[in-house]
């Protein structure tokens, strides 16, 4: 009990009282570099990472607000940098890419830590996004 409510804390902080995101905790900082691998790597361990409930402190996985499309809107279509509007709202970004959204949603529905810059995880939840889930969206013509 004691440790949830102090998550919660943790997380209410980090987030601010009014449910704002600081953009600089889903923006890339100037001289960081991506991880670099095989793209075809990377979109096969995204996909088992945006199955994956460790992720979060939640116990949830991506694909958990995602299923079959939900939670993406019309934007999603379009290639990033795109609007999102959860992004817009709560971190003022009016454009947002891939790898942000990644660590915006880390921070905001996942209650986690944004991932390292550098990791691979981060780039291959990037890679999958929009290699494979962008696509599913765009086939299904939402």
């Amino acid at each position: 009990m004691y440790t949830k409510l102090f998550s919660v804390i943790s997380v209410t902080f980090l987030l601010g009282a009014c449910g704002k995101v600081d953009p600089n905790l889903v923006t890339r900082p100037a001289g960081s570099k991506a991880f670099e691998g095989d793209r075809v790597e990377l979109v096969k361990e995204g996909k088992a990472l945006w199955n994956d409930t460790s992720l979060s402190t939640k116990g949830i996985a991506c694909q958990g607000c995602h299923v079959n499309g939900a939670q993406f809107k019309k934007y999603f279509a379009q290639a990033y940098p795109h609007p999102v509007d959860m992004a817009k709202s709560m971190a003022g970004l009016t454009s947002i890419d891939a790898e942000q959204m990644v660590q915006f949603c880390m921070i905001v529905p996942m209650k986690a830590e944004p991932l390292p810059w550098d990791s691979e995880k981060l780039a291959a939840l990037t890679a999958y996004i929009e290699d494979e889930e962008q696509a599913r969206f765009k086939a299904k013509g939402m």
